[in-house]
């Protein structure tokens, strides 16, 4: 999105070429707009179009949405309700806020909301293979239930031991934070090295050392390509600025050929190793998924092996930031409100102990700690516009004509910051997940959508729970993050890809 505002000025800034596609632009909002016009190219609707504000010719509302698109777009919601519509460049995009609107359109009417748009980049990523940038349909629908089912498979304790990779690689995690002893010091390298080795275990089957080349180098590739993505692809919503930006685009394809040579060496390595009747990580899932299911089932859904495969990439780039974004809000939050930090710590102590690892089984029965997670997710919303969707079919929300292929974001900002269901939102309080027998609020934790809903929830969701929770649970049972001395952390995110917190140091010792 910062490419997209800095691309903007730089037109606006030059009198001569923006007067030339002035009325080009002008035209196009225009007409874009009386096509929406409750018409659409198929048959009239008596529906209105959803309102929204003006932009200007040729950008659209662009220049308005600034550094932080979502908060800007959940003022908008005040002004013109929970369905309305903004100009991406030329390009009509309607925005849906709040919980019930949310939920109506992602699971009520789950098939009419599930597409993708046709963007430039989603078509490149994966080789056009990739599941969760790809349209929906019968194709994606085959390679969706093959990437739950291997994950489902994967996370499965009876089948595989991932819990305690993960609860290993926990303690690698406090042991390396432990190291800096009372130093203030930046905890986002250490938590980002050990998400990636979960992440290369489910996938690969593999724990690297941290200095080993092969992680290194796939570090490196997530981290730029997600660098790249943060910053916004301006061909995707302003396709003529594809020829002037050439040299961009070759970058980003370059990232991702790289990506694809490393997965596809990965590949080769567990074909040359693999063994039907032992299923090391999600590669050898994929691969026996490969060998298993009938051509004829495969060829009729228009799927090939290459898609099947390119899930590995798919959990890579799912897996790294997010996972890791919500880890450093984790020692983040914990530090800046130590009450919240003592009372999980003395719930673990008193259930746990401190002898023994917590271990997911103990979940059920640390509802604090839970609460302190499902708080942690919902005030940091590290997916706020999640990934854009697009209409299958004509269609209708809250009494708006929406046609088809109609590009929808869903504020994910807007349900988090929901006023008619979490009480003062912008406070850090856990103890809003809780009933009044301290129980966890089942209704009130399923009121926000941290993994999104419908045809297009996060189908790694189970691991992903996993994950946050052994994590947690593991650095809240031994260690203690206070700020350090003269600093005052801000709890304000850098808008990406994902919402990560700005820069911060922590100090962290031992609990004895």
């Amino acid at each position: 999105m910062s490419r997209l505002v800095e691309l903007s000025a730089t037109i606006l800034a030059s009198p001569l070429s923006f007067l030339l596609l002035l009325v080009l632009g002008y035209l196009l909002i225009v007409f874009k707009r009386k096509d929406s016009k409750g018409n659409s190219s198929s048959s009239p609707s008596p529906y209105p179009s959803p309102p929204g504000p003006w932009g200007v010719p040729l950008l659209g509302n662009l220049l308005q949405l600034t550094q932080k698109p979502h908060r800007k777009l959940t003022e908008y919601q005040k002004q013109y309700g929970d369905v309305y519509q903004i100009m991406m460049g030329s390009r009509p995009a309607v925005i849906l806020n709040g919980f019930n609107t949310a939920w109506k359109a992602c699971v009520k009417q789950a098939d009419e909301f599930a597409g993708r748009p046709d963007f430039y980049t989603f078509k490149v990523i994966g080789n056009g293979k990739s599941m969760g940038f790809g349209d929906y349909g019968k194709r994606w629908k085959m390679h969706r239930r093959i990437a739950q089912n291997a994950l489902s498979t994967f996370a499965n304790k009876r089948v595989n031991p991932i819990e305690d990779i993960i609860a290993n690689e926990a303690n690698v995690l406090v042991t390396h934070l432990l190291k800096e002893g009372k130093k203030p010091f930046n905890p986002h390298n250490e938590i980002y090295l050990s998400v990636g080795n979960i992440i290369c275990a489910i996938c690969f089957g593999k724990r690297y050392q941290r200095d080993d080349p092969d992680f290194l180098k796939l570090v490196e590739l997530n981290d730029t390509f997600m660098a790249y993505a943060a910053a916004g692809n301006p061909v995707d919503i302003l396709p003529w600025t594809r020829p002037l930006l050439t040299r961009s685009l070759n970058k980003f394809v370059g990232i991702l050929e790289i990506m694809n040579k490393f997965c596809a060496k990965k590949q080769q390595e567990h074909l040359d190793t693999y063994t039907p009747d032992v299923m090391r990580d999600v590669t050898d899932i994929l691969i026996r998924t490969v060998q298993e299911t009938p051509e004829e089932e495969k060829e009729e859904a228009g799927l090939t092996d290459e898609h099947i495969l390119t899930t590995v990439q798919e959990l890579i780039g799912a897996g790294f930031d997010t996972i890791s974004s919500t880890l450093q809000w984790s020692v983040l939050y914990l530090m800046t409100h130590k009450l919240v930090q003592e009372r999980a710590h003395r719930e673990i102590e008193r259930v746990v102990g401190l002898e023994r690892d917590p271990l997911m089984e103990d979940l059920a029965k640390l509802p604090y700690t839970e609460a302190v997670i499902l708080e942690v997710m919902r005030h940091s919303c590290i997916f706020p516009l999640a990934l854009p969707h697009s209409t299958t079919r004509d269609t209708t929300l809250n009494g708006f004509f929406i046609p088809k292929d109609t590009l929808v974001l869903i504020n994910l900002w807007s349900v988090n910051r929901d006023g008619e269901v979490f009480a003062d939102p912008e406070r850090f309080y856990p103890d809003r997940f809780l009933d009044d027998s301290g129980s966890i609020n089942r209704e009130m934790a399923e009121k926000f959508l941290p993994f999104g809903a419908g045809r297009r929830r996060c189908p790694g969701e189970q691991l992903a729970k996993m994950e946050v929770f052994l994590f947690i649970a593991t650095i809240i049972q031994k260690c203690r993050f206070e700020v350090p001395e003269g600093q005052q952390p801000s709890l304000d995110s850098k808008y990406g890809l994902t919402l990560k917190p700005v820069d911060f140091e922590t100090c962290v010792f031992a609990r004895v």
